[in-house]
């Protein structure tokens, strides 16, 4: 008979080791022996998909029984409270309200540091045969509302939230309106997907917020990232945030405004949306894969900034009509890039290009406004 090398591992080692799977296959191992339902409470971080979406085929739903099982090993751990959950991930569908209600428990139980919420959308998908019951059955009779159950949605952040991460998957998906007791708490929120974004997001009031980062977002209007809202806001990242385009032909008009008084950072980026090709390139034409969003290059209507602390400036790939800089600090770091060529179209969009006095005066612009800042200091600092 072979000696069980595995049962002589430390815990520290196999907590390290269950804590690679999810936390399904982890609270299965409970059932071995008392041992590994003690490491299975000791997992720092944990991971629920609910849903995994392969395009419009479902490769794993769990049924409401299964769903409760891990809902109570989870409320048995957090009676204890001797191992805290540090980061709390979750897969699943926004359209299917089951699974949204057991998020929503699985949210209140763990508390988490970190909280992360990959939120999906696709009404097509049948729930695999053997896993469904009643629930499942009602979830997907009531998946055909998208209007109330994607477009308006809340989430309730436990106290013990610092940290928020919040990534769609579907246009459909908005979001989310955030209240609770961690609003007040939170220091770190990235909104990074595929997701309209509007002001209202950026309204709520989060007192301790630090970090922001918004990425991949279509922009229907100008949106604003003000003090009066993150008064302790230091660090600001904007990647590949386009504009909406509801016709081929017209682009919205849409800018951003940042007054944010505690600001050090601020990186804007949009190399995947606005990167423009040489003329000599071959032409290449995208169809997008979501017809209502068809903007494949970023050309914001206006950008503003004061931020009278920023120490850190970066711009590369992004193009604005009007650049206006009220105020900045000392800056100690700055990184300009723009390129002229021709910019990336969508199906049935005539060509259009950045000529090189476009890309020169805006280049020109950005520099001039921020000029004050660099004196001083050398052109070093600046990289073109």
């Amino acid at each position: 008979m072979e000696e069980d090398h595995t049962s002589r591992l430390p815990d520290d080692i196999l907590v390290g080791i269950l804590s690679l799977c999810g936390y399904d296959d982890a609270v299965r191992t409970a059932s071995v022996s008392r041992r590994w339902e003690r490491l299975v409470a000791q997992l720092p971080d944990l991971t629920i998909c609910l849903s995994i979406l392969a395009y419009t085929t479902a490769i794993s739903t769990p049924c409401e029984r299964r769903l409760r099982s891990l809902a109570c090993a989870l409320r048995r751990r957090c009676r204890d409270g001797a191992h805290p959950v540090r980061t709390l991930q979750l897969v699943y569908r926004k359209d299917v309200p089951m699974e949204c209600r057991h998020v929503d428990d699985f949210i209140a139980l763990a508390h988490a540091q970190k909280l992360v919420l990959h939120a999906q959308w696709d009404t097509n998908v049948v729930p695999a045969d053997g896993d469904t019951d009643s629930d499942d059955d009602e979830a997907a009779g009531n998946a055909d509302d998208t209007d109330e159950n994607a477009s308006a949605w809340s989430l309730e952040l436990p106290p013990a939230t610092t940290e928020l991460k919040v990534v769609p998957y579907s246009y459909e998906v908005r979001p989310p309106h955030i209240h609770g007791a961690g609003v007040g708490t939170l220091r770190s929120l990235a909104l990074v997907g595929f997701t309209v974004l509007r002001q209202d997001f950026l309204l709520t009031s989060m007192p301790s917020l630090e970090d922001l980062h918004i990425g991949d977002c279509t922009l229907p209007d100008s949106i604003e990232v003000t003090s009066a809202a993150m008064p302790r806001l230091k660090h600001l990242r904007i990647t590949d945030v386009s504009v909406m385009t509801e016709d081929v032909e017209e682009i919205t008009r849409a800018g951003i405004s940042v007054l944010a008084d505690e600001l050090r950072t601020l990186r804007m980026s949009c190399h995947m949306c606005s990167s423009t090709k040489p003329t000599s390139a071959p032409e290449m034409r995208c169809l997008n894969m979501y017809m209502r969003f068809s903007a494949s290059f970023t050309s914001y209507s206006c950008f503003r900034l004061r931020a009278p602390r920023l120490s850190v400036f970066e711009w590369r790939c992004c193009y604005a009509d009007e650049v206006r800089v009220d105020s900045v600090g000392r800056l100690s770091d700055v990184a300009v890039e723009i390129a002229a060529g021709r910019k990336p179209m969508t199906y049935r969009q005539e060509c259009r290009y950045v000529t090189v006095q476009q890309r020169d005066k805006l280049m020109t612009d950005i520099l001039h406004a921020l000029m004050p800042g660099l004196q001083p200091r050398s052109w070093e600092n600046v990289k073109g």
